[in-house]
Order: structure tokens, then sequence, then C-alpha cells
């Protein structure tokens, strides 16, 4: 199966724009849902990597996800839009898109500039995560009986803000809900090492109080060390060893986050100017329609239709030029012809042995760019996806095409995968140590 490129139609009405994350199992990607009319939206497209595709129990997984994510209805949490199984792609699970930036994104950020969020809002993107996941515990089936949720991988990563200042939960690919397929195995936590609560981490069965202790770490990574008692005391509570001592619920985690530190009086404008300050770089427009050229009498982004602009006289890029005369247009001619012949034989004779660039001595047309890409792991004999397909087993040494390409490394007895996205650089050698031990 090949790999997904911008421009590319799926299920008939989704137009892919460009890939937001690579991961071990699957692809996320910003489209353009092309409804009837001028009807159009941007959304997101989670897929299977194109050599998973044909893994049941892959599928299973998303399919479980679109059905728990699609009976979840609540503000805080990314919404489900709609599920298709093709036969090309694969299933394929589509989301609402958050324009904005992941919270571990805009942390990374901060950090650079030195800025730290504030504990007020550290404590309302706190509360309206805890919201968010009140109503997955407690939400129901279309039968009427409990859903029974458990997010299990609440992590800065799966926290989106948006650049209005709104927060999301998302990702609930790795949720536990009544109904979904037994896909864990026994002994084999799934979530994130840091956010996980002791009793996810050594295998044993997880209930909402496991996602309250995972919430209580993202926090206290977002809040500074020298935050006040009250919201200490907060994190304190709720990342506590045993889960009879943590929060009897998420909304009851919410409302103690709000009592520790009241919101400004906008909390979202307000998180939406320090996200504006600190993490610009995190809220750049999106590019939409990638390959379809603007019409030539469209107006310039950012001004409405039939406003007209004044034209700006730029100064010429080069001076100007007086054109040559008939004569040098000749010689130059002859010049060009006589090197066209005498070149390619020069090459030939003079490259070294072994050398990349080979000159055909007919057309005189130098092969592709190609670079080498050596793959190392730990454990050795990891299987190596370069663009969709298997390449071998590590250690390993690819000779690529100069250019991007989606690699993803794996051990499927151990359920362990890395994806990376290498730029081949002519007669270079990159190299790419993936580590699945942990």
């Amino acid at each position: 199966m090949s790999e997904l490129q911008p421009g590319e139609r799926i299920g008939g009405r989704y137009v892919l724009e460009q890939r937001l994350g690579l991961g071990g199992m699957g692809e996320v990607w910003l489209a353009e849902l092309l409804g009837a009319g001028a009807f159009r939206r941007q959304v997101v497209l989670k897929v299977l990597a194109p050599e998973r595709r044909g893994d049941p129990r892959l599928a299973a997984m998303l399919a479980d996800e679109a059905r728990v994510v699609g009976l979840l209805h609540h503000p805080g949490i990314v919404a489900a839009l709609d599920y298709l199984e093709t036969e090309e792609h694969g299933p394929v699970f589509v989301l609402e898109f958050v324009d904005g930036a992941s919270l571990r994104t805009v942390l990374k950020l901060a950090r650079r500039r030195n800025a730290i969020l504030p504990e007020a809002l550290a404590a309302h993107v706190g509360a309206q995560v805890a919201h968010a996941l009140h109503a997955a515990h407690t939400a129901e089936g279309r039968d009427g009986r409990p859903l029974r949720v458990v997010h299990r991988d609440v992590a800065p990563d799966n926290v989106l803000l948006s650049r209005s200042g709104a927060v999301y939960l998302g990702d609930f690919g790795v949720a536990r809900a009544a109904g979904n397929s037994d896909v864990t195995q026994p002994g084999a936590p799934k979530g994130k090492l840091g956010y996980m609560a002791p009793e996810q981490a050594q295998g044993r069965e997880v209930r909402p109080a496991a996602d309250i202790f995972s919430l209580g770490r993202v926090v206290a990574e977002a809040a500074d060390v020298s935050c006040g008692r009250a919201l200490r005391a907060v994190i304190a509570r709720a990342t506590a060893e045993s889960p009879e001592d943590r929060f009897a619920t998420a909304s009851e985690m919410a409302a103690a986050f709000l009592r520790a530190c009241p919101p400004p009086a906008d909390p979202d404008a307000a998180l939406a100017r320090w996200l504006a300050e600190v993490a610009p770089e995190a809220l750049v427009a999106r590019q939409t329609s990638p390959g379809v050229a603007p019409r030539a009498d469209a107006p310039p982004p950012g001004r409405p239709a039939g406003v007209e602009s004044r034209r700006i006289e730029e100064p010429p890029l080069f001076a100007s030029v007086p054109p040559p005369s008939r004569l040098t247009l000749k010689i130059i001619a002859a010049t060009g012809a006589l090197l066209a012949l005498v070149l390619p034989l020069a090459l030939i004779l003079g490259a070294p042995r072994g050398a990349r660039l080979i000159t055909s001595a007919i057309a005189g047309t130098p092969m592709p760019a190609h670079g080498d890409l050596r793959v190392t792991s730990r454990p050795v004999e990891a299987e190596v996806y370069v663009d969709g397909s298997l390449r071998g087993v590590t250690p390993l040494l690819i000779e690529l095409p100069a250019g991007k390409h989606a690699v993803r490394v794996g051990a499927p007895r151990l359920e362990h995968w890395r994806a990376a996205e290498v730029n081949v650089k002519d007669g270079v050698e990159h190299r790419l140590d993936v580590d699945l031990s942990e």
C-alpha cells in the first residue's frame, strides 16, 4: 500500500493537505472536507500506517476509538465527525480540527523564552481537562448503560490549546471502554511513562482515578515549581499513590483547581494572549488546498474580494542591462554547441572510479541524487519500513533517493514502534538509531 500524499482524496470528499503527526502505528493528517456547493471545513484524519493497514487488531483499535468518541458529547473533547472503511486506505477516523497546538509543544516553546504558564492559567487548563474527563467517565451508550471510559493516556501531547484559548482533550486511541475489543495483553500497560498512575504502570485494572493521577502530573509539569501552596495541595491529592486517596471524581478535581486558583475574568482570552506571546510559532496558519493555484483575480490572503489594492512600485531585482548585439548572440550559441559535444566526453574520461555523478555519453544527463540511511536498533532485527514498504531488518544500510522519507522501525512482538521523517541528501550517509527496549 502506498504512502499518502498531499492532494490525495480519501472517501470521495476528504482532500489531504498536510501531515500533522507520524506515529509507529498510524498517521494524522489535516484535510479539507468538500461538501455540496461552497461548503468547506478543515478536519483531521487518523489512518493506519501503510504497512499496518492489514492488521485486524489495529483496525479494531481505531474502530473502537471512533465508536467511543462518537458517543462522547462535550465541548472540551475533540469531536468525532465521521468514520470510513475504505478498500485502499483501510479504516479512516475523521475528527474535529483544533486550530492551535498541544500543551507539550507550547510548554517547550515557552521554556525557550524562559517563560512560565501562570498558575491561574495552569489551574484553568487542569479544570477544563477535568471537566472533559468527567464527561467521559460518566458517559452512557445509546442503550443507557455506562460506557465506563478510562482515557489511560492523559498527557501534555493530548491536551490541545486553540489560538482562541479553548482547551480540549483528544486521542482516545488506547482508552478502555465497555464493548471495546480486547486489545491489551495482560501486563502490558498502555499510556506514557511519567504520567501513568502506579496501578496502571503495574498492569493492574485501571479506573477513572488513574486519569485523575495523570492529569495531576500534567498540571504539575505545566505550573511553575514555585506555584502557591493551594495548587500544590490539589496536585498532591490528585497524584496520591493509592486511588482511594485521590479525588473521588474528575468533577471534584476541577472544582478544587478553581478554588485553589480563581481564574481570570476571561480565562480564554488570557490564555490566548499568553499563547500569542510565548508560542507564536505554534499558531502559524496552515495551508489549504495544496497544488491548486489561486485565481488570477483572487485577492491576496487577508483581504476580502472586491477590495482594491494600491500597486507598490518595487525596485528592479537586477540593474537594467542593454540587450546583446546579434554578433554576441551568435558567438554564445556557437560556444554552447561546442561545449555540448566536448563536455560529456571530458566528464567520462575524468570522472573518478565510484563517483556518484555518472554522465551518459549520449545525453549528458546526471543520474538522480541518492543518499544512504543506516538504521540500527536495540534490540536488533527490528523491521524497517520506508515510505510504507518493508526494506529489511536492523542493522540495515539503505540507498534512498534524495528527499524526505517516512521511516518506521518496530518490533512487532514487543509492540514497540518508533517513527521519524528523514531528509536524505545527495552523497550523505544518515544514521537513525532507535531504542525499542522501553
